[in-house]
């Protein structure tokens, strides 16, 4: 594929075959003219040049547009399209959150604890996350809206463990087994007054020692209703540490079951994406950053590489300033390349929204990302929309 300068580009020209940013992303199909907006957002977007097989001219030529997932397209309004497709990502979390809710209302009113629809919603969750994991994989963008926080807490954990589970390359019986165990994890805590979990004050002795009992309730009540033993057993492990300094039983890593290291580390990876009382929701890249701090003393590795692996070292729906000046927002992942995600940009240098919102990679010197946006600043951005 040849180069051509952005500056042949004017004003009602056309390029004779599609023309790609960084060598795949379609900015242009033959058909579609330039226009002068185009050629100032491609100068303030520092591109130089872009990649085609064809040339500047005059007149059109009728071609199709790729479209498939290898090439989407870069330049047609990316973040209205982003936005329907988080707005179904949030339906599709919202009926699984319901579920979790009945489910766990259920039980408290009547004891009652079916596997079977629990086997049934994971399948069906499994298909979701194949299919939509760029958006619903936004795991701190997820509204539980007036839900419980528990409940809350134990649905974003299964999607969790779910996509850690399936980069571990587990059999589809399995992820079935991982996603059922995290969503009832927490099944122990519901007998616990939410004060305790909910607290932003200090724990008491007496406090803390009724938490850490949380596995072992839940182990009981899976037990008493004949739940298969790997499940009950990752709902008592789902708190035990690599090093030993876990609980409720202080086993180390030699000791704890597979699912049990995936719920751990899925676990707080989903209470700190989810807001509290004390604090909003944190953002991925510093979740991630946290749990390798604990590597192999709190966290399996091999777990917390498969999780890499999933959300890479700036998970889905990050915001990040890249060297460019601009920032930009996580669109995709790319295998083997934890630290250079696929970036959808979302303003100029000068924190300004741009209506066309161009999708690049970001292992180059130019789009390499330097920092995370705060709150506050994704705040801002989010307002001027």
């Amino acid at each position: 594929m040849n180069r051509i300068v952005t500056s042949q580009l004017y004003d009602g020209s056309y390029v004779s075959a599609e023309a790609f940013l960084d060598e795949k992303y379609i900015l242009l199909s033959p058909e579609v003219p330039v226009d002068q907006a185009l050629i100032d957002r491609l100068a303030e977007w520092n591109f130089d040049y872009l990649f085609t097989d064809g040339e500047v001219g005059d007149t059109p030529t009728t071609s199709a547009i790729a479209t498939t997932e290898d090439a989407p397209l870069a330049a047609i309004d990316q973040g209205r399209r982003d936005a329907r497709e988080m707005q179904e990502a949030q339906k599709i979390y919202h009926k699984y959150l319901h579920f979790a809710e009945q489910l766990f209302g259920n039980f408290l009113q009547n004891g009652m604890l079916p596997i079977n629809p629990i086997h049934d919603k994971i399948k069906s969750l499994l298909e979701e996350i194949k299919e939509r994991k760029r958006y619903i994989l936004r795991v701190p963008e997820l509204d539980s809206g007036e839900a419980n926080y528990i409940v809350d807490h134990a649905a974003k954990t299964a999607l969790v463990a779910i996509a850690t589970a399936s980069s571990m390359k587990m059999p589809p019986h399995r992820l079935i087994d991982v996603g059922s165990a995290a969503l009832l994890h927490e099944i122990g805590m519901v007998r616990l007054p939410s004060a305790l979990y909910m607290s932003n004050r200090p724990l008491s002795d007496k406090e803390k020692k009724a938490i850490t009992t949380h596995p072992v309730l839940g182990f009981k009540v899976l037990r008493q209703l004949n739940y298969p033993m790997q499940i009950c057993l990752a709902v008592l492990e789902c708190r035990e540490n690599v090093d030993g300094s876990g609980y409720p039983r202080g086993i180390g890593a030699d000791k704890i079951s597979l699912y049990g290291r995936v719920l751990n580390a899925a676990s707080t990876f989903a209470a700190m994406a989810s807001p509290r009382p004390y604090r909003p929701a944190i953002d991925g890249h510093t979740i991630m950053k946290t749990l390798l701090t604990s590597v192999n003393t709190t966290y399996d590795n091999a777990v917390l590489q498969a999780m890499i692996t999933t959300f890479s070292l700036f998970p889905y729906g990050t915001y990040v300033r890249l060297a460019s000046g601009h920032r930009a927002m996580v669109v995709d992942i790319v295998p083997g390349k934890a630290r250079f995600p696929v970036v959808r940009i979302i303003t100029d240098k000068n924190g300004i929204p741009v209506r066309e919102q161009p999708v690049t990679e970001t292992d180059s010197e130019q789009y390499a990302i330097t920092g995370v946006l705060d709150v506050d600043e994704i705040t801002r951005i989010k307002s001027r929309r």
